[in-house]
């Protein structure tokens, strides 16, 4: 072979991977499917007054399937935008009878912030996070996607979720995947009924 020949070999295998890498990532950021939270009036303790609730759809880790698996609650909306996140992440770490959900037991959402310039969410988590945190890239993965992939679905405004432990960026949950970084949705992990 020449080498002008391993040249343009190697400049059309190196265009070829950057084609391919640049389709993954379109693919990877695939829009959100068509839901929007159903917000709901209810009169509350038969009084007067009238509380507004939200009807969002959140995902579990099933044994059955791949996918994460619907259910419907709903929310009461509070004055915050930031208090509907908090309500709906401790429904998230509560569970689900019949589900998985795949984060430690005892860990706790610290606090959060909302930069809406960024369109980001920030969750901050205690320390037992990553002390309780099991091994393994695919554990890390379901977590990561649990939040992340729920957090967006409900809530159009926020774009992506960047994760701290105990107030802090940390490099990975468990040695894996890289946190330092904001996460992207991925709705191919969810299975919508």
């Amino acid at each position: 072979m020449t080498k002008k020949t391993r040249m343009v070999l190697a400049i059309s295998v190196a265009a070829l991977i950057v084609i391919l890498t640049l389709t993954l990532l379109l693919l990877l950021r695939r829009k959100a499917p068509d839901f929007e939270p159903e917000l709901r009036n209810r009169v509350v303790d038969q009084g007067t007054d009238i509380a507004e609730f939200v009807k969002v759809k959140l995902f579990y880790v099933s044994e059955t399937s791949a996918y994460l698996q619907p259910v419907s609650r709903e929310i009461e909306v509070p004055a915050l935008r930031e208090e509907l996140y908090k309500k709906f992440i401790s429904l998230l770490l509560a569970g689900d009878s019949g589900h998985i959900t795949p984060v430690p037991g005892g860990v706790q959402l610290r606090s959060l912030y909302f930069l809406a310039g960024k369109e980001m969410l920030v969750l901050d988590f205690s320390d037992q996070l990553s002390a309780d945190f099991p091994s393994g890239t695919t554990a890390e993965l379901e977590f990561i996607y649990f939040m992340v992939d729920n957090l967006c679905y409900n809530f159009r405004e926020i774009k992506k979720v960047k994760f701290l432990i105990g107030g802090n960026e940390s490099r990975s949950l468990a040695g894996h995947i890289d946190l330092e970084k904001p996460f992207y949705p991925n709705f191919d992990w969810l299975k919508d009924q």
